[in-house]
């Protein structure tokens, strides 16, 4: 009887406890089973998926690391199942425990999930109706870091406002100021960041965060030219309990820093660092590189290279180091090349390596054109005589390449131990008496398939394939030789084709190397020699105007007065008077306004001559007016209109080059298809 009572009691007590009910009974039953059951299990979940995706972490010690660490997306193909279960778990919470104080919680778990998800939209709607439920700095932080990783810096500056004027408790406290550190990072402001990252650094306790911060703090500090910050800083990451790659990233930018070379090569020798061989050439590149030894430099980081997760970023350097220091663009754009190969997608250099990879494939396209149009044409100006002097040359050394690679292949014998005397290989004097016996029974045979024919013949079988693969790559003499003369620009409209492919290549080589290059050097040598093989070039205008922007000092202002003086009514002029007197005034456009006006009503009437001499006028004494596409486009159609077909063309293609936004480049486009038909 009793204990019929007591489960009757028990079953009224979980009827009354609904999830929908707001009894005492009923919540506190209910947030109970919440906090641990699906709480519980879900935050256990969580805990143990945070700290895996620390020790997972890819970093990259090539440049300064990240403060907070970028989402992995790959992380969610590894961890899928204990991330649905996290999400489920808390779900869980949602569908039974509505009435439970751990409905806020629950959501927040469900948006971590979708972090390590990289499910954004979802993750920021679930942290935004969790801050309509009730502010959460959690829910704060989250949002902050999600905007800043994707550099929406309004709506991040916002909310840390909002997170500056409220309380945090000592670990949200340490997140923000993680967070404000990253986004000065981010903004490109070093000394900020290391600033806010040393008010942060008092709420870290020891250990691996604290020893990578630290190591941040160094990084950012050498490269805003503090060495002694540092070396203090590197140092400080030894004292906080480092992994063993911070350890040893640490150590190597200690003795870098210190120049010390003999560490640096005593680190390479040791055994334990067998692994790390790539970073230690890494920075012994970069110490022979800030001793300006750049030969060395390119050794060692090529050394580095070898079997490197990073070798995307040594090739980025490299790029860079053939193109700045060292001058040689070939091997700048083979490493440019190789660079937006390997960088993965998610590296702040991927998109600027990218765009490099198709600037230097554009530079090796225009070198290689002019390369091969001048060898050509020299080999054009040789007598019949000499070019087949030149041609048997050519063959001999094509036939003596063939012949080497189809040589037999040379094995080298890996040392033995003596106690594996036993083994036939590892005995000498058996080995050799078993090739000796195998002479005398089969001949002097090659290692290769169907060796034991009958009556095959080893050396006649080497000779006949070496035969074969030299007559498939020499063909007939006669026939290759024709070919090989055909190439070359023999009568004078072909040497006129060459010419003209060498000259518009030295141009858009220039240009490139210019404005989307930034080197200078290259610009000059190649549009200098533009104008001087070719002194009535088309291009003379804009050349001039490169050569103005690429030179400094007296050069500068030669290339101006000649730019100013041949050509008065070029577009190019109006650029360098755009760029020497800044934006205008909103006098001078009203100015700029009326004349155009006033241009237009004379092109309505037929006088193009005038309409011209009015728009040049205008684009000379107000450039950069917002009017400045009209008036150009303008002055093309008085051409047209004057029937000088060429000049209005010319003027059409710099339109459509210079203005690419203008809404009139549709019909400017169009027109230049009329006068081309």
């Amino acid at each position: 009887m009793h204990r019929s009572l007591v489960i009757l009691f028990l079953a009224l007590s979980t009827w009354s406890c609904s999830q929908y009910s707001n009894k005492p009974m009923a919540v506190a039953f209910h947030n109970v089973n919440a906090k641990y059951n699906a709480i519980w299990q879900a935050s256990r979940l969580d805990k143990e998926l945070q700290k895996k995706y620390f020790q997972e972490r890819k970093e990259s010690y090539n440049s300064v690391l990240p403060i907070v660490i970028p989402r992995d997306s790959s992380f969610k193909q590894g961890n899928e199942k204990d991330i649905k279960e996290l999400i489920r778990k808390a779900s869980l919470v949602i569908d039974r425990h509505q009435n439970s104080h751990f409905i806020i919680d629950a959501y927040l778990l469900i948006a971590r999930g979708r972090l390590y998800q990289n499910d954004l939209k979802n993750a920021i709607e679930t942290y935004k109706y969790v801050n309509s439920l009730d502010i959460r700095p959690e829910a704060l932080l989250a949002l902050y870091e999600i905007y800043l990783q994707q550099q929406e810096f309004s709506s991040a500056e916002k909310i840390e406002e909002f997170l500056s004027e409220n309380p945090l408790n000592t670990s949200e406290k340490k997140q923000f100021l993680l967070l404000k550190a990253y986004s000065f990072q981010l903004l490109n402001e070093p000394i900020k960041a290391v600033a806010v990252l040393q008010e942060a650094q008092r709420y870290l306790k020891k250990g691996e965060e604290k020893a990578r911060i630290s190591f941040i703090m160094a990084q950012l500090l050498s490269d805003n030219n503090q060495p002694t910050l540092a070396l203090e800083n590197y140092r400080g990451v030894l004292n906080n309990k480092p992994s063993y790659d911070l350890q040893l990233q640490a150590n190597l930018a200690i003795h870098q820093q210190e120049g010390n070379l003999e560490a640096l090569l005593n680190m390479l020798k040791d055994p334990k660092n067998e692994e790390s061989k790539s970073f230690i050439y890494v920075k012994l590149g970069q110490y022979y590189y800030t001793k300006k030894d750049f030969k060395k430099a390119k050794e060692n980081w090529e050394k580095g290279g070898e079997n490197n997760p990073n070798k995307g970023e040594l090739y980025y350097q490299l790029g860079g180091l053939f193109a700045k220091q060292m001058k040689d663009y070939d091997l700048a754009a083979h490493y440019y090349d190789s660079a937006a190969t390997y960088l993965p997608a998610n590296h702040p250099d991927y998109a600027k390596a990218q765009k490099l990879k198709k600037s230097w494939g554009n530079y090796s396209g225009f070198a290689k054109q002019i390369s091969l149009q001048d060898s050509l044409l020299r080999l054009a100006n040789l007598s019949p005589e000499a070019l087949h002097v030149l041609f048997l040359k050519q063959q001999k050394d094509t036939v003596k390449t063939v012949v080497q690679k189809t040589a037999a292949p040379i094995f080298t014998r890996r040392p033995f131990n003596a106690d594996q005397q036993n083994f036939y290989f590892n005995n000498e004097q058996a080995r050799i008496q078993g090739a000796i016996e195998f002479s005398n029974r089969w001949g002097n045979r090659s290692l290769e398939d169907f060796w034991n024919r009958k009556n095959k013949n080893a050396t006649m079988t080497q000779a006949v394939a070496s035969t074969v693969t030299v007559e498939k790559t020499v063909r007939t003499a006669s026939v290759l030789e024709e070919n090989w003369l055909k190439a070359i620009p023999s009568t004078p409209a072909a040497k006129l084709k060459a010419t003209k492919t060498i000259e518009e290549s030295l141009f858009k080589l220039g240009k490139l190397a210019r404005l989307e290059l930034g080197e200078n050097e290259l610009a000059n040598t190649t549009l200098k020699r533009l104008l001087a093989e070719y002194p009535s070039t088309a291009y003379e205008a804009e050349a001039l105007y490169v050569l103005y922007l690429s030179n400094e000092g007296a050069a500068k202002t030669a290339f101006r007065s000649q730019l100013f003086e041949r050509y008065p009514g070029s577009y190019f002029k109006t650029m360098i008077l755009k760029l020497e007197n800044g934006t205008l005034s909103e006098n001078k456009e009203i100015l700029a306004q009326k004349k155009y006006e006033a241009a237009f009503e004379r092109f309505k009437a037929d006088q193009f001559t005038e309409c011209y001499e009015a728009c040049l006028f205008a684009q000379q004494n107000y450039p950069g007016s917002k009017l400045e596409d009209k008036i150009v486009f303008l002055m093309a159609l008085s051409k047209a209109g004057l029937h000088e077909t060429t000049e209005a063309k010319r003027m059409l293609e710099d339109f459509v080059q210079l203005f690419p936004a203008s809404p009139l480049v549709k019909e400017a486009s169009e027109m230049l298809k009329l006068i081309n038909k």
